[in-house]
């Protein structure tokens, strides 16, 4: 794997500069690894979740969720391909509802240390578990396992009297309809992928198949905007572009849990996200 050490010291390369540009640097790192995650299900990020739907209720999603590659249905071999809930349904479809506008809960007068994977302050209720929490103004969503407890571990720096929102603002909602359009309820199983750990330390790995396409983003990023120096970073456009599809190219494509057997028949979905 390739830490995210490697990856700063390729950008400071090219940028030098003090301490506020190396801290310019890493946040600038920051927003295009996320950018980045988002652009294809990596392989390192790709997840699984069991989920029970409700033909009731919506049904909540994991909050650090970027997209879903297949919804499937093992005991019926039945897949949900996706869609939208208007117009009309020729097949098993799921889709998103309007995401949470505001969090479960937000605790106040949290305090995490660097490299812990506990929290203390706020008040404390048993239903968090299994939820998500963002930490202040901090990037990165972290699973609630137990008592003040999350995963993955907290990298960041030590944080004091922040607050921590509780199934934050921006967590998805999906529903799956059937081939009459009528909601479905009972178990299926959602293939997703989701961002990882933010970067704060240099022994981090990056959950990507190659450094060059975050090394080129970041240095646009920074280039684009200090002092409108655009040229300079119109020269690593080009490279950009040829080394994100090279990354793409790396990535294993998904497959499927089995070929769907339901009514339609169909096609299975076509997973080639390039």
């Amino acid at each position: 794997m390739i830490t995210a050490g490697y990856v700063w010291d390729e950008i400071a390369s090219v940028v030098g500069g003090g301490n506020d540009t190396l801290a310019s640097m890493k946040r600038s790192c920051q927003l295009s690894y996320e950018n980045l995650i988002a652009k294809l299900p990596w392989e390192s990020c790709r997840r699984k979740s069991p989920t029970t739907l409700s033909a009731t209720s919506a049904t909540l999603l994991p909050a650090d969720m970027v997209g879903i590659e297949a919804v499937w249905d093992g005991a019926n071999e039945i897949e949900y391909f996706p869609g939208t809930q208007w117009g009309s349904i020729i097949r098993p479809t799921w889709f998103f509802l309007d995401a949470i506008t505001d969090s479960m809960a937000i605790l106040q007068n949290i305090t995490i240390e660097s490299l812990s994977s506990v929290w203390t302050g706020g008040t404390w209720d048993a239903s968090y578990i299994g939820e998500y929490i963002r930490f202040g103004k901090e990037p990165g969503i972290y699973k609630i396992t137990s008592a003040n407890t999350f995963t993955p571990r907290y990298y960041g720096p030590q944080l004091n009297r922040v607050t921590g929102h509780i199934r934050p603002a921006g967590t998805k909602k999906t529903a799956c309809v059937d081939d009459g359009g009528d909601r479905v309820a009972g178990a299926v199983d959602i293939y997703y992928w989701s961002y990882p750990a933010p970067l704060y330390d240099e022994s981090q790995d990056i959950m990507l198949p190659a450094s060059r396409p975050l090394e080129l983003q970041t240095l646009i990023r920074m280039l684009g905007t200090k002092d409108r120096r655009e040229s300079a970073a119109d020269r690593y456009r080009d490279e950009y572009r040829e080394a994100l599809e090279q990354m793409k190219a790396m990535n294993p494509r998904f497959t499927q849990p089995k070929e769907p057997t339901n009514r339609t028949g169909g096609s299975p979905f076509n997973m080639n996200h390039r």
